[in-house]
């Protein structure tokens, strides 16, 4: 029997759920480290945040509830979120890593889970999954506030005397390119410019393929049960 496309939905967001769910748990448990720091690389905020909304998206396709275009447009924002988590993990961070550290740790299926499944699946289910033409050309430009609160963020976490580990180098920041102690302000300003446009550039695509599939869109409405 051919499955409806809410029920594909449905069976696609529950493991969204499963997989994202232990990533996060494993990465708890595996780099054995207090919660607080943990919870402070953008890797794991990325992945709770679209949890959340993953999981909202969930329960309201299940009993069948409307869902509103400023939730739309909020899980667009977060896609873009946890996209950028891939983008930065496979370009900047595990050329880094991997000639920092001697071991594979770096290649466990943990890692695997939070920086390339998580943010490769919630790209998906926005696009097969989410209706389309809802969000709005201004908005790009009003996701930064996520990577601009969670910079804001590692600042006020550095200044509190929060650290982070690797092996036995200790931090006060997340990742190399936010280090303002190593670099100086002047030195990671180019960083943060990039990771900004690229934030847009990535919003703004986002944006082209949600109109491009909102014709389609709109001839596959999901199939009420």
């Amino acid at each position: 029997m051919k499955l409806k496309k809410r029920q594909l939905s449905l069976i696609y967001k529950g493991t969204l759920i499963i997989l994202c769910s232990l990533g996060i748990v494993m990465n708890f448990m595996y780099l054995n480290q207090p919660i607080y720091m943990t919870i402070s690389y953008y890797t794991i905020q990325s992945n709770i945040a679209a949890l959340i909304i993953i999981i909202l998206f969930f329960v309201k396709e299940l009993m069948n509830l409307p869902l509103t275009d400023g939730l739309i447009r909020l899980k667009a924002g977060f896609t873009v979120m946890i996209f950028l988590t891939f983008l930065v993990y496979h370009f900047l961070l595990h050329p880094y890593l991997e000639s920092y550290v001697n071991d594979n740790r770096f290649l466990q299926f943990s890692d695997v889970l939070v920086h390339y499944i998580s943010p490769l699946m919630v790209f998906g289910d926005y696009l097969f999954f989410t209706e389309h033409r809802i969000i709005k050309k201004k908005d790009p430009f009003g996701w930064l506030f996520i990577p601009l609160t969670y910079w804001i963020y590692t600042l006020v976490y550095a200044a509190i005397g929060g650290v982070f580990k690797l092996g036995e180098s200790v931090s006060s920041y997340p990742y190399y390119f936010l280090d303002i102690d190593k670099y100086g302000l002047l030195g990671i300003l180019p960083w943060i410019g990039l990771i900004m446009a690229v934030y847009i550039g990535l919003g703004y695509g986002l944006y082209g393929l949600d109109r491009l599939l909102g014709k389609k869109w709109n001839k596959e409405k999901y199939e009420r049960a």
